[in-house]
């Protein structure tokens, strides 16, 4: 830069403060541009040690969740085992069922980790209903005896059978994918058997106040059999063959602290002796099916095992199923 000769001495100190001005804001903008650099690469160690930690809580509660299960396993295989080889008169009852109580025997707090928190649940799957196994006539029983209203009941079964069949043809009282579209629902017809049962409030008809009553009888896992010893009625009342009075016998007998076992037994005429009853007229093709339906032991188990490593960690939800096969208990299914 070339200064005229006239320029003078105030000009001269002009030029050299606007170039310390031009130097300091260079300085300035180079400040801020590393401290911009500087919260970006902390913002991403950040993020980066947040994702290691869930990383790290999430293969904890893992971990401890696959060690309940293990734990559990042994456990019932130990009460088939026990009870087997035991002759005591306090075991009598249960020797005949070594899984009974399974719901309040296993479920509750265990210890796997002092640094994760693990609750576990057990529920015997005879005591509920596979929502995908049951005919058209058998959903509209269980819904007319659990919400008490016939009219809502005939619908709520029609509207089932048409999520779950193949066709895309609605019923009177149901309704396929061109309804659920025309009423602007999110979800449609999958035309398949339900994965979840909370996929019920996907299904036209099913408010929520419906669902909250009809839940905790209803299942999508095991093979459709139910258990005459712990079965609610609304569960046993659907079931092919069941009368009033048969489910009147059932759960007096119950009641009394007696335990079923032998299906027959419930039947009318019998008397507790043999299918049918001994000396009692054999079943009629209803009631067989009714006894096909049945059991009077726990065989299979749905375990639901939810794993936190720390308070504010995410839960980790681990569900299995277990089959008990002779002295085994086999899983059968599992899913996280």
């Amino acid at each position: 830069m070339t200064i005229p000769r006239d320029f003078g001495l105030s000009g001269v100190f002009r030029v050299n403060r606007a170039r310390r001005g031009f130097a300091m804001m260079a300085a300035i903008w180079l400040t801020v541009a590393i401290a911009v650099v500087a919260l970006e690469f902390a913002r991403d160690a950040k993020e980066r040690r947040t994702l290691g930690m869930d990383a790290a809580e999430r293969g904890a509660g893992r971990a401890a969740a696959l060690g309940v299960l293990a734990q559990t396993q042994e456990r019932l295989e130990r009460a088939i085992r026990q009870v087997t080889q035991s002759g005591n008169t306090n075991t009598v009852l249960r020797s005949s069922d070594p899984w009974l109580d399974v719901d309040s025997l296993f479920s509750g707090s265990v210890s796997a980790d002092s640094a994760v928190q693990v609750m576990l649940r057990a529920r015997d799957l005879g005591a509920q209903l596979n929502v995908n196994l049951l005919s058209e006539d058998e959903l509209k029983t269980f819904f007319g005896y659990t919400l008490n209203d016939y009219s809502t009941a005939d619908q709520l079964a029609q509207s089932i059978m048409d999520w779950r069949d193949a066709d895309d043809i609605a019923r009177s009282r149901g309704g396929e994918r061109d309804a659920y579209i025309k009423a602007k629902r999110l979800a449609l017809p999958t035309n398949a058997n339900f994965r979840d049962i909370a996929e019920l409030l996907d299904v036209q008809g099913v408010t929520p106040q419906i669902y909250e009553k009809i839940a905790p009888f209803l299942t999508v896992r095991g093979n459709g059999t139910v258990n005459l010893n712990t079965a609610p009625a609304q569960v046993l009342r659907p079931l092919p063959g069941m009368t009033d009075a048969i489910l009147t016998r059932i759960l007096a007998l119950r009641s009394q602290g007696r335990r079923i076992s032998n299906a027959s037994n419930v039947l009318p005429g019998a008397t507790g002796r043999g299918t049918g009853g001994r000396g009692g007229p054999p079943p009629s093709p209803t009631q067989a099916r009714l006894l096909a339906r049945t059991t009077v032991n726990t065989t299979d188990i749905e375990l639901t095992i939810t794993a936190r490593a720390g308070v504010q960690a995410a839960p980790v939800q681990l569900r299995a199923i277990v089959q008990r096969l002779g002295q085994n208990a086999n899983i059968s299914w599992r899913q996280w």
